[in-house]
């Protein structure tokens, strides 16, 4: 069916309703090509950007270059631009429940992906629309035994990010890189509302942290000299 609109509501539904076109084809791509798990991240997100613009071209969302934009470099954002009106913003995230400890092998429960600073979201949300930035996160297992794509999840990217506490998203302190929820629960972030009260509420208690922290240095170097 060519869906003819350019509405990025249809575009998520479209994308949503593929799922398993594209877990079956990333399946199929690590079962017949050499992956690392130490660039996984990285090399299947070449892979995930061929079958969302093949999908989008059969979906009739992409008609030529000019309606999407493919990320140029890692620090780009988004990975993949939908030119629908508004623009859809689609980012890909990896985790893999397998991780090298101490000279072996254990099973983890998050992979702890930088899913954004928080300096940088509001710029994000003010440039897409916090509704219209979407996140596919593919779960895999790569160690020395296995090599295998679990599942794949696409939803709004606030939906992907944990909480400290319950009170904070999770973050890192000293980049402000919020931290993904871990991989076998259910969101606890289930709005763009809710995400923009605990987004502020995590800056300001960022911030204090920080600069109780340095007015400590600060009294430390007043005693010393």
């Amino acid at each position: 069916m060519i869906i003819k609109t350019k509405n990025p509501k249809e575009a998520i539904a479209y994308l949503k309703s593929s799922k398993n076109k594209i877990l079956n084809y990333l399946k199929k791509v690590v079962n017949d090509k050499d992956f690392n798990y130490r660039t996984f991240g990285t090399a299947i997100e070449e892979h995930l950007t061929e079958v969302l613009i093949k999908l989008f071209k059969e979906g009739g969302f992409i008609k030529s270059n000019r309606d999407y934009i493919v990320a140029p470099d890692k620090n780009y954002f988004p990975d993949l631009e939908l030119k629908t009106k508004p623009p859809l913003a689609i980012e890909f995230k990896s985790g893999n429940s397998s991780q090298y400890r101490k000279g072996k092998w254990v099973t983890v429960k998050n992979s702890e992906n930088d899913m954004g600073t928080l300096n940088k979201w509001p710029l994000k949300i003010a440039k897409f629309g916090g509704e219209n930035i979407y996140y596919i996160f593919v779960f895999y297992n790569l160690n020395d035994r296995a090599k295998e794509v679990l599942n794949i999840e696409i939803a709004p990217f606030y939906q992907f990010i944990g909480l400290s506490g319950g009170k904070v998203l999770k973050y890192r302190e000293k980049d402000g890189n919020l931290r993904p929820k871990d991989f076998k629960i259910e969101p606890s972030i289930k709005t763009l509302k809710q995400f923009e009260g605990l987004f502020i509420k995590t800056v300001v208690y960022r911030s204090k942290r920080i600069i109780k922290k340095h007015r400590s240095i600060i009294k430390e170097a007043f005693k010393k000299h």
